[in-house]
């Protein structure tokens, strides 16, 4: 179970309220206008929060590992949004910012953060190979399954027809199945005591935004 000292718990009670309040203001449609444009702010705080925190021992391979991702998620986002084949029919909005090839740059942040926060959470955990790679994919399932339901409200991408397919899932778990085994493989531990506080903070802001 991870420890968390007086100033850990009061940067997580500000944190926490940042997300709480945005997630009701952002529920409201006349309220959307204001906080147009966050995102990509929010993707790069989240990113310098965990550096500070990290404390894992493996941070030359980590940081290998990390472009990896990067570079194959933004590779595979484009060839989807142009083809349609690999997740299904979608395009981005303007929310997470300058795109290439009409996919934004920042979509691979979004990958690392995703692969980084799921991973810490499990790797906190007794280490077993199977749930080792299993677990943090389904994690990432979950959290796609959330997030997808509100991404076109916060202009961020929306779907053919307004329909988010199966494929999507399917897909999106072959690819964390796929990240978390290189990452397994290349025997890279994750250390970040407060991973796991912003992977569920931000599951419970998009849940908020769903039901509001």
């Amino acid at each position: 179970m991870q420890k968390y000292s007086t100033t850990d718990r009061i940067v997580m009670g500000v944190i926490a309220l940042f997300y709480i309040v945005g997630a009701f203001q952002l529920g409201r449609p006349e309220m959307r206008a204001m906080y147009a444009g966050l995102t990509p702010l929010v993707l790069l705080f989240s990113m310098l929060f965990l550096a500070i925190y990290d404390r894992s021992t493996e941070r030359p391979k980590l940081l290998l590992f990390a472009l990896i991702v990067a570079l194959a998620s933004y590779g595979v986002e484009v060839w989807g949004v142009a083809t349609g084949y690999v997740f299904g029919g979608y395009e981005y909005g303007n929310e997470l910012g300058t795109k290439f090839a009409e996919t934004p740059l920042l979509i691979g942040l979004n990958w690392i953060l995703l692969v980084y926060m799921s991973g810490a959470m499990v790797d906190a955990l007794p280490r077993k190979p199977l749930y080792a790679v299993a677990l943090p994919s389904a994690l990432m399932i979950g959290y796609d399954i959330v997030m997808e339901q509100v991404a076109p409200r916060m202009d961020m991408w929306s779907w053919e027809g307004d329909v988010i397919p199966m494929q999507n899932y399917v897909v999106w778990g072959i690819l964390a199945l796929l990240f978390h085994t290189i990452r397994h493989l290349m025997k890279i531990p994750i250390r970040n005591r407060m991973a796991g506080f912003l992977f569920v903070i931000q599951v419970l802001f998009f849940a908020v935004i769903l039901m509001s």
